[in-house]
C-alpha cells in the first residue's frame, strides 16, 4: 500500500497571476453584460417574477449568510429561504462566498450587479426613480 504525500505550493507570483486573471475575467464579463444589456435585462426580469424573489435579491446587495436573510426577510424556517434561493442561485443572480468567520453568505452576481443602477431598482420594484426618491425623502423626515 503506497501513501499518498501532498504538497501545498504558494508563492506571491501564483496570487498575483490569479488576481490577474480574476481582474481579466470581470473585464470581460462587464463588457458582455453592457454589450446584451436589453437581453440581460429580460432575462433578469423573468428570473425575478415574484415579490419574494426581489426581496432576497434586494436584500444580498451586501453579502448574508442564510440565517441573516431568514431574519431579515421573516422567513419561518432556513429551509423556506433555500427554496427561493435555489431558483435565485440557478438563474445566477446570487454568488456564493464565504466571510471573515467562515460562514457562507450570499450577494449579487456580476451578472446582475453590472446592470445600471436605475435598471436594478427597477428590476427589484423600485419602479419610478423620481417616486422612489420621494419616498425616501418622506421617510427620512
Amino acid at each position: 500500500m503506497t501513501k499518498k504525500i501532498s504538497l501545498e505550493v504558494s508563492s506571491e507570483q501564483i496570487h498575483s497571476d490569479l488576481t490577474e486573471i480574476k481582474e481579466r475575467i470581470a473585464a470581460l464579463e462587464t463588457i458582455a453584460s453592457l454589450a446584451n444589456k436589453p437581453v440581460v435585462e429580460t432575462y433578469v426580469r423573468e428570473c425575478l417574477a415574484t415579490d419574494t424573489l426581489k426581496r432576497i435579491v434586494a436584500a444580498c446587495e451586501q453579502p448574508k449568510t442564510k440565517e441573516e436573510l431568514r431574519v431579515s426577510l421573516n422567513f419561518s424556517t432556513i429551509q423556506a429561504l433555500d427554496h427561493h434561493l435555489k431558483s435565485i442561485r440557478e438563474h445566477d443572480l446570487l454568488q456564493q462566498g464565504l466571510n471573515t468567520d467562515g460562514n457562507l453568505t450570499f450577494k449579487w452576481s456580476n451578472l446582475f450587479a453590472r446592470l445600471p443602477k436605475k435598471t436594478r431598482e427597477q428590476l427589484l420594484g423600485g419602479g419610478n426613480t423620481a417616486t422612489t426618491k420621494a419616498t425616501k425623502r418622506a421617510r427620512n423626515g
